[in-house]
C-alpha cells in the first residue's frame, strides 16, 4: 500500500531515521474466510475504520554482480488517491533469521517521486518484472500495520480497476512495521499480534531468497 515515505524529495526534509529495517510476516486467507479476518481486526486494532486502498505495484529487478540474489525496487501508485505521488520503495533482501527471531526482517527505504520513475529505473538498467492491483484494507495497531488485499492483474494499461481479473481465489495477508535495526521489541510485537489471529489465519515467516532463485 502506498504509504508516507520515510523521505520525501519534493520538500526537502531527510528525517534522521533513514535506516530503518521492516519486520514482517505474511499469509493467505481464502476469500470465503476474509470478512471474519476483517471483522477480528476490527475489535483488535485501533478504534478508527479500516482505510480502503487500490494501488497500482511495478516490481523491478536488477542483477546483482555480487550475489546471486536480484536488486529489488517497487514502484507504487495510488489508484482512489490521484493526487498521491508516486513511490518508490527499495527492498533489501529478506532475513529469515534463526528459529530464536520471531518475524523476517529487511531494510527498506521509501521514497515519493514526482513522476511515473519507470524510464529513470529503465535508464539505472532495471527491468520490469511483474505488475499487480493490490486492492484491500489497511489496519493500524499502535505502530503495527495490517493489510488484507486482493491480487489482481491489470487487464489493460490505464488499469481499469472495474475489470480486474484475481489471480488467486485468497487474499494476501502482510502484518509489519518499521523500526531501527537496534530495536529489540520491533519483531516481538509483529509476532504477538499474529498469535492473536489465530487460528482464523497462521502468518509464518517464508524464506523469500529460495523463491528469488526462481525468478
Amino acid at each position: 500500500m502506498v504509504e508516507p515515505a520515510n523521505y520525501q524529495p519534493l520538500s526537502g526534509e531527510i528525517p534522521s531515521n533513514v535506516n530503518v529495517q521492516e519486520y514482517f510476516l505474511q499469509g493467505s486467507i481464502l476469500d470465503a474466510n476474509a470478512d471474519k479476518l476483517k471483522q477480528r481486526l476490527q475489535g483488535l486494532c485501533d478504534n478508527v475504520p479500516p482505510e480502503p486502498f487500490t494501488d497500482h505495484e511495478q516490481i523491478y529487478f536488477l542483477k546483482n554482480a555480487t550475489s546471486m540474489l536480484p536488486i529489488i525496487v517497487k514502484a507504487c501508485k495510488s489508484l482512489v488517491k490521484p493526487s498521491t505521488p508516486w513511490q518508490i520503495k527499495y527492498v533489501g533482501a529478506t532475513e529469515v533469521g534463526e528459529h530464536n527471531k520471531p518475524t523476517m526482517i529487511r531494510s527498506c527505504v521509501t521514497v515519493a517521486v514526482s513522476n511515473d520513475p519507470a524510464q529513470f529505473l529503465d535508464n539505472l538498467g532495471f527491468s520490469l518484472q511483474s505488475e499487480v492491483i493490490l486492492k484491500g484494507y489497511f489496519y493500524r495497531k499502535g505502530r503495527l500495520k495490517i493489510t488484507v488485499s486482493k491480487i489482481s492483474v491489470p487487464p489493460t494499461a490505464t488499469c481499469d480497476t472495474s475489470k480486474l481479473e484475481a489471480s488467486a481465489s485468497s487474499h494476501l495477508v502482510e502484518v509489519n512495521t518499521t523500526a531501527s535495526p537496534r530495536d529489540e521489541t520491533a519483531g516481538d510485537e509483529v509476532k504477538n499480534f499474529c498469535q492473536l489471529l489465530r487460528p482464523a489465519i497462521v502468518l509464518n515467516k517464508v524464506d523469500h531468497r529460495k523463491l528469488q532463485q526462481w525468478q
